[in-house]
């Protein structure tokens, strides 16, 4: 059985599968026929040796330096890009990759406060992009590159976050950050109704120095 079959739960249904875009492909692609030329045309040069062990010897090795070169450049990048996968789900979203040790992600849409797109001017012309998934509880958000459809792809788990009350607990957190800064506000607001030095009433003759608490204190026994 296949990812993401093997790691589905009970109920739980898959909205969307992708690997990285098409354009992760480009490079790999030109590398086979590049080392192909590249190989034919030094060993090309290599036929004005003069001894023939050491024309083999240089055949051989440019043979050989080819191959590296098509595996390391092209045929690794290729099944890195076939192991790679981003799953959304109508629960969370999951990603995965890694040829030899995996290595996973799993977001859950209870979680997703925050869905975003970047895009550069060549990623949009390609129709391509990064996903910006901002979760609670972390400070940087997770950040998946070189997706296709990536508007799309936004719009679906923005969804599923909205489904599973993500974006409603990321609405309630800044309702209650506003109602931390109106509380602040209004505490500097009393607090410059208040001077700190009050300036002395002129002293009247034969008379004491009166300050404001004086004078409040005045009141409260006149109220009473």
């Amino acid at each position: 059985m296949a990812y993401p079959d093997t790691v589905l739960r009970r109920g739980e249904h898959v909205l969307a599968h992708r690997r990285p875009h098409w354009r992760m492909l480009v490079v790999p692609a030109l590398v086979p026929p590049a080392a192909a030329f590249l190989a034919a045309f030094l060993a090309a040069l290599a036929t004005t040796v003069p001894s023939d062990a050491t024309r083999t010897a240089l055949r051989l090795a440019l043979v050989l330096l080819a191959v590296l070169a098509v595996a390391w450049l092209a045929v690794l990048p290729l099944v890195r890009w076939r192991c790679t996968h981003l799953v959304v789900t109508d629960r969370r979203v999951l990603v995965s990759e890694g040829v030899l040790a995996r290595e996973s992600v799993e977001v859950a849409g209870a979680t997703i406060t925050g869905v975003r797109t970047r895009c550069t001017g060549l990623e949009r012309a390609l129709g391509a992009g990064t996903l910006v998934v901002a979760t609670a509880g972390t400070e940087e958000p997770w950040e998946f590159s070189g997706l296709g459809r990536v508007e799309r792809l936004a719009t679906m788990v923005e969804g599923v976050a909205a489904d599973r009350g993500g974006l409603d607990r990321a609405v309630t957190a800044g309702s209650a950050d506003e109602d931390l800064d109106d509380e602040l506000d209004d505490d500097l607001d009393e607090l410059e109704g208040f001077d700190d030095d009050p300036e002395p009433e002129p002293v009247p003759a034969g008379g004491r120095v009166r300050r404001w608490r004086s004078r409040r204190a005045r009141a409260g026994r006149t109220s009473r």
